[in-house]
């Protein structure tokens, strides 16, 4: 009956309450510390001689993100990451129709609750800002040399203090990062760009505020906070107001 189309209504209502289920909310880990607190930003390297180039570009791929399930490192494509992920209006909460707000989450960065994370889908670089660094009470030791140039902190030039590479956690997803520390004032703790997205084979709305992507145990969804968003979009526009009265 239901392949003759005689129970349609049913089936549709079916299909909305199993999208309705399909996204689970990721929760933090417990006994982590919490962290309270550039867009646009590219990198460019610098014109280097062809031997120079040929071994940072191995050192960067030796340090390229690393996708696992805990611990285990995911190569091939597996039935699960075909899993379909959707939004509707039933994501859009009152008040939401019309807003302008970036997408921050709070995620799990080497063992911290990081608060203020901007996901940037326009940045090919992520970005760890030198003072949530310290207060993660990381050192500059595990740093690497970065021949990175960053644009977009105010309209200027940023030249890193160096890379590091610090576990990212989605869910069971877990991603060895590669974050250029920069030294600049911002109301962010940290960028992720589009490439830990692609890695998680996730999809951000800043629309819907949401993070899902594709996990062995169904379709995980993280929620953006967007009463932070809002200050910390406020900050950003008072650093750009000020930048631009110096200049």
């Amino acid at each position: 009956m239901i392949d003759a189309g005689d129970l349609k209504k049913y089936v549709q209502k079916a299909e909305v309450e199993d999208r309705v289920k399909r996204s689970k909310q990721v929760q933090l880990p417990e006994g982590n510390r919490t962290l309270n607190s550039i867009s646009c930003s590219e990198s460019n390297r610098p014109s280097l001689t062809s031997q120079i180039e040929k071994i940072l570009r191995k050192q960067f791929k030796d340090y390229c993100e690393l996708y696992k399930i805990d611990g285990v490192e995911v190569d091939d494509h597996e039935k699960w990451m075909n899993a379909p992920i959707t939004f509707d209006a039933e994501d859009i909460e009152d008040g939401m129709e019309d807003h302008n707000n970036p997408l921050v989450l709070t995620l799990p960065i080497a063992g911290c609750n990081i608060r203020k994370v901007l996901i940037d889908g326009g940045s090919s670089v992520n970005v760890l800002f030198y003072d949530t660094l310290i207060r993660m009470e990381l050192n500059d030791e595990k740093f690497m040399s970065s021949y990175y140039t960053i644009y977009g902190f105010n309209g200027a030039l940023t030249k890193p203090l160096g890379d590091i590479v610090l576990q990212v956690n989605a869910g069971p997803m877990k991603v060895d990062t590669r974050f250029s520390v920069v030294e600049a004032p911002s109301p962010y703790n940290a960028i992720i760009n589009r490439r830990w997205l692609h890695k998680i084979k996730g999809v951000a709305t800043t629309y819907h505020q949401y993070l899902r992507f594709p996990t062995p145990e169904g379709v995980m969804e993280i929620r953006g906070d967007q009463v932070t968003a809002r200050e910390c979009q406020t900050i950003q526009n008072q650093l750009n107001n000020e930048h631009d009265e110096q200049r």
